[in-house]
C-alpha cells in the first residue's frame, strides 16, 4: 500500500525520537524471521508489483523528498526516457524566453517527437508552475527552507550523542535544480539521489537499534545479489544482471541522440588550429547529435544562433558547455549554436536515474516486517515502504530539487531467451511518444541494421565507430559480401584459395580465405565459402591449414576425407 509521508517532524521531533530507547534485543520470533528473511523479502517484493497511478507516484516520490528534507516536488509523468532528457531542456528554454519567443519556438518545432514533447510540457507545467519552481530554486539557494527552530538548535546538537548525524541531512541536499546547480554551502553532490536516501536511512537505523543489533540485521539482510528481484543461479541474479545490461543499453541509446559525450567537438577547430593531439580525433566521433541537428533544422541555424546568444545572456546558471571556455568560443562561432542546445539536453540526461541503487533496502525493511516499525518515525516508515514499491515497479526517474520527471513503461518490450533486447521484425522497445530502440542480440543498432540489413552500405558500415555495432552490421550485411564490395586487398592467391585483407579503423584487420568445396553440388557446380582467419596469415594454404588446426606444411588436400 502506498504510504503518505507525514509533514516533516522538525528538529524537536528528531530529538524526541532519538531519546527513545533503542532496540537492543531480538525475540526468538524475530530471530527466526531474520534467518529466513530472504524468502519473506522476495514475497513482499512480488506482492508490491502493481500499476501505479499518477497519485501513487506523487505520494511515493514526495516521501523520498521528505526524508531528504526537501519540499514536495512538482511531478511530471513523461512518455519515454528520451523525454526525460528533452523536456527539461525545453523547460529551461521556456523559463528563459518571454511568451512571444516561446510561441515562436513552439511554432517551428514541428517534428512529431518534438510536438509531443512540447505538448507534454505545456499540458503538465503551466506558466504559474514555472514561477513557483523558480521561487523554490531561489529559496533552496538562499537556505530559506531551514526553519528558524532548526537553525537555532542545530548549532548546539552536532556533538550530542546519537544526534551527530543530523547536521548533514539538514544542511545539505544532493539534488540539483533543473535551472542550474544550486549555489552556496547547501549543496553536496558526492552522492546520487537514491544513495542519499540510503545514507539517511542508515542514520535512522543507527538511531533505532543498538550497534550489535544493527550489525546483526545488516549482516543477515545483506543478500549476495543485493536482494533485487530475479532468478538466482549459482549466486548470480541472472534477471537483474540482464536488466542492468538493458538499462545500460537504453542509457546509451538516449545519450547517442545528443552525442554530448564528446566535449572535444566544442573546441575541435581551436585545438586543430593549435596543432594539439586532439586534432587526431576522428570527425565521426565529434559529429552533431540527432536532437541537436533536428533543433537546428526546425529553427534554422541563423535563428538558433540568435536564440542561443539571447538566452545564454539571461541564463540562471551556465551549463557545462557554457562554462567551458573552448565551448564558449565554439558557440560564438557561426554554425556552433546547436552546441548550446546540447548543453541544455545534458542537464536532464545527467540527472536521470536509470536503475535505483537500493541494494541495501532490506536492511531497513526488516524492522517494519518484524512488527517493530515503532522504532522509526512516520516519515521513515513511509519512505521505506514506498522505496520497496518503487523497486518492485521501477521506472527511469529524473529528480531535481523542485521538480521530478518519471518515464512511463514501454508499450513494446521484446527480449531474446537470454533477457537481452532483441527484435528483427520491429523495435525492441517502443514508447507512447513513438521513441523506439532497435536491438539485435542485445546490441542497440539503427533501424536499418535490425530490419533491413541488406540495404546497408559499405560506407555506413565503415563509418560506424562502435566496434560491437560495426561487427554486427557486417554480420547482418554478410561478411563475405562486405569483403568483396569494400574492395579488400588480395594478399595471396594459389590453388588452395584466395586470401583477402581489409583494414578496419580501430580494429584488427579482417582477413578471410575464399575456398571452393571439394564436393560438387547436385547441379555439378562447386560452392564457395569465406572463412575468417587470424590477421597474421600470409598465404591461402596457410589460412586453410589453420582452419584444420594444422601447420601449412602438414596440409595435403588430397588426403581430405
Amino acid at each position: 500500500m502506498i504510504k503518505q509521508s507525514p509533514p516533516h517532524i522538525g528538529m524537536i521531533g528528531l530529538i524526541k525520537k532519538n531519546a527513545k530507547k533503542r532496540l537492543s534485543l531480538l525475540s526468538a520470533q524475530t530471530r527466526m524471521l531474520l534467518r529466513n528473511y530472504r524468502q519473506h523479502w522476495d514475497k513482499k517484493l512480488a506482492g508490491a508489483i502493481e500499476p501505479l497511478s499518477n497519485d501513487d507516484l506523487q505520494k511515493i516520490i514526495e516521501s523520498f523528498y521528505s526524508l531528504l528534507r526537501l519540499p514536495p516536488p512538482h511531478i511530471v509523468l513523461v512518455d519515454s526516457p528520451m523525454q526525460l532528457m528533452l523536456i527539461p531542456a525545453l523547460l529551461r528554454i521556456r523559463s528563459l524566453a518571454d511568451p512571444q519567443t516561446w510561441a515562436f519556438i513552439e511554432e517551428r518545432l514541428t517534428l512529431p517527437v518534438w510536438k509531443k514533447a512540447v505538448a507534454t510540457l505545456n499540458e503538465r507545467i503551466t506558466d504559474e508552475d514555472i514561477q513557483t519552481l523558480l521561487s523554490k530554486r531561489r529559496q533552496l539557494n538562499s537556505g530559506q527552507e531551514k526553519s528558524g527552530e532548526e537553525a537555532h538548535l542545530q548549532k548546539g546538537l552536532s556533538g550530542l550523542s546519537g544526534l551527530s548525524g543530523l547536521s548533514g541531512p539538514l544542511s545539505s541536499y544532493t539534488v540539483s535544480s533543473v535551472f542550474g546547480r544550486p549555489m552556496g554551502e547547501s549543496i553536496d553532490t558526492r552522492l546520487g539521489f537514491f544513495e542519499s536516501i540510503v545514507s539517511q536511512l542508515e542514520s535512522e537505523l543507527d538511531g533505532a537499534v543498538s550497534p550489535e543489533v544493527g550489525k546483526w540485521i545488516c549482516s543477515d539482510t545483506c543478500f549476495a545479489d543485493g536482494g533485487m528481484p530475479g532468478r538466482i543461479v549459482d549466486l548470480h541474479n541472472i534477471d537483474w544482471q540482464a536488466e542492468t545490461v538493458r538499462n545500460r543499453q537504453l542509457r546509451t541509446a538516449v545519450q547517442n541522440l545528443s552525442n554530448m559525450g564528446t566535449t572535444e567537438r566544442a573546441a575541435l577547430s581551436i585545438f586543430r588550429q593549435r596543432g594539439d593531439a586532439t586534432s587526431l580525433v576522428r570527425d565521426e566521433m565529434v559529429k552533431q547529435g540527432e536532437l541537436e541537428g533536428q533543433f537546428l533544422e526546425q529553427l534554422g541555424e541563423e535563428t538558433a544562433n540568435i536564440l542561443a546568444h539571447a538566452l545564454s545572456a539571461k541564463n540562471l546558471e551556465p551549463t557545462i558547455y557554457e562554462s567551458y571556455m573552448p565551448a564558449l568560443a565554439a558557440i560564438e562561432d557561426t554554425g556552433s549554436s546547436g552546441l548550446w542546445f546540447t548543453g541544455q539536453l545534458a542537464v536532464g540526461f545527467n540527472n536521470i536515474v536509470w536503475q535505483p541503487k537500493l541494494e541495501r533496502l532490506a536492511n531497513f525493511t526488516f524492522l517494519i516486517d518484524a512488527g517493530l516499525s515503532h522504532f522509526y518515525d512516520e516519515t521513515t516508515i513511509a519512505t521505506i515502504e514506498n522505496l520497496r514499491i518503487f523497486l518492485a515497479n521501477r521506472a527511469p526517474l529524473c529528480p531535481f530539487s523542485e521538480i521530478a520527471f518519471v518515464s512511463k513503461p514501454p508499450r513494446i518490450f521484446s527480449l531474446d531467451e537470454d533477457g537481452r533486447l532483441h527484435s528483427v521484425t520491429g523495435p525492441a522497445l517502443q514508447y507512447d511518444d513513438g521513441y523506439s530502440v532497435y536491438a539485435v542480440n542485445g546490441v542497440v543498432v539503427q533501424e536499418k541494421t535490425a530490419l533491413a540489413p541488406a540495404t546497408l552500405t559499405v560506407e555506413e558500415i565503415d563509418g560506424e565507430i562502435n566496434l560491437e555495432v560495426r561487427r554486427l552490421m557486417m554480420e547482418r550485411f554478410g561478411i563475405a559480401r562486405y569483403l568483396l564490395e569494400s574492395k579488400a586487398d588480395i594478399i595471396n592467391e594459389d590453388q588452395y584459395g584466395t586470401l583477402y585483407r581489409k583494414r578496419m579503423t580501430g580494429d584488427e584487420p579482417l582477413v578471410m580465405v575464399r575456398v571452393k568445396n571439394s564436393t560438387p553440388e547436385p547441379d555439378g557446380s562447386f560452392r564457395e565459402y569465406f572463412l575468417r582467419v587470424p590477421p597474421f596469415m600470409r598465404t591461402a594454404k596457410e589460412a586453410v591449414a589453420w582452419t584444420f588446426n594444422i601447420e601449412e606444411e602438414q596440409y595435403h588436400p588430397e588426403q581430405e576425407t
